[in-house]
């Protein structure tokens, strides 16, 4: 896991090739311009989703067996947590989707903000949409899907 501000994205570059265009996309591009849903990058190696929604008490927690996750919120605020797949119980797993489904207790709860930026890896299990606070909030967010480099 990387928790950094988006200024700070260029000092992970050269850690693969995937991750150095997902990490120059970020570095250069206008996120509040893109489009709902997915936005291409390059091909399936690395694009962008784009979505809304309100944050909750008790969202799932996931993890991917083929994709680095890098969460950027453009407008609220939530909580993510996360934890080793390894200190958690697996309860689903779709290949095909490249979902696998955890529960458990987490290492770390973090905060995004604009400007924040959290990089999953395929060992860190996460639960995004987490209310901050004592109420639920409206995220604007957009999640770079990077295909790992083998």
């Amino acid at each position: 896991m990387i928790f950094c501000k988006l200024k700070a994205l260029d000092r992970y570059q050269d850690l693969s090739h995937n991750l150095d265009t997902a990490l120059h996309f970020l570095m250069e591009a206008d996120l509040n311009m893109l489009a709902m849903g997915r936005n291409v990058i390059d091909g399936d190696a690395v694009y962008v989703n784009r979505f809304d929604y309100d944050t909750v008490a008790v969202p799932i927690t996931e993890g991917h067996l083929r994709y680095i996750d890098i969460h950027v919120v453009l407008d609220g605020e939530e909580v993510v947590a996360v934890s080793d797949t390894t200190m958690l119980t697996e309860i689903e797993r779709k290949e095909d989707e490249d979902y696998i489904g955890f529960q458990g207790k987490f290492q770390s709860l973090n905060t995004l903000r604009p400007e924040d930026v959290l990089i999953c890896f395929p060992e860190d299990a996460h639960s995004p949409k987490r209310i901050c606070g004592t109420s639920s909030c409206h995220v604007k967010k957009a999640v770079v899907k990077v295909l790992i480099n083998k």
